[in-house]
């Protein structure tokens, strides 16, 4: 009878030791849902207020749009219009232009001096 009710002893703390590492195991999966519950809410509340933004910015652009074509629709402003744009796509031109035609013929020639020139300060000597 001792050979039984120790072997009911070690079955039983062998029991609650598997019984604790499932609590574990339990309580580790459980923190990992709540964790991804609060990451799926935080997630959709971002798409929210994205939807929100976008649509107002679409909103914004469709009053912009209809402001631009009753404006173009009066000759005068049209002529204008077209001037400005002109105007916007020949500085976008010059400014993203200039930096490409200066890397194509180098921007080192027009900082060289000719072998013979040495720079000289003359201003300091006259007084």
């Amino acid at each position: 009878m001792s050979s039984s009710n120790n072997n009911e002893y070690v079955f039983e703390q062998q029991n609650d030791v598997r019984l604790n590492e499932l609590s574990s195991k339990i309580s580790a999966i459980k923190n990992i849902t709540i964790d991804i519950h609060q990451d799926v809410t935080d997630q959709d509340r971002l798409l929210d207020e994205s939807h929100n933004q976008f649509g107002g910015l679409g909103h914004s652009l469709t009053n912009s749009f209809g402001r631009m074509n009753r404006m173009i629709s009066k000759r005068r402003q049209r002529q204008l219009c077209s001037y400005v744009t002109i105007i916007i796509f020949a500085f976008f031109i010059i400014y993203y232009g200039a930096p490409i035609v200066k890397s194509l013929f180098g921007s080192n020639a027009s900082n060289e001096l000719p072998d013979n020139t040495t720079p000289t300060n003359s201003n300091v000597d006259d007084m």
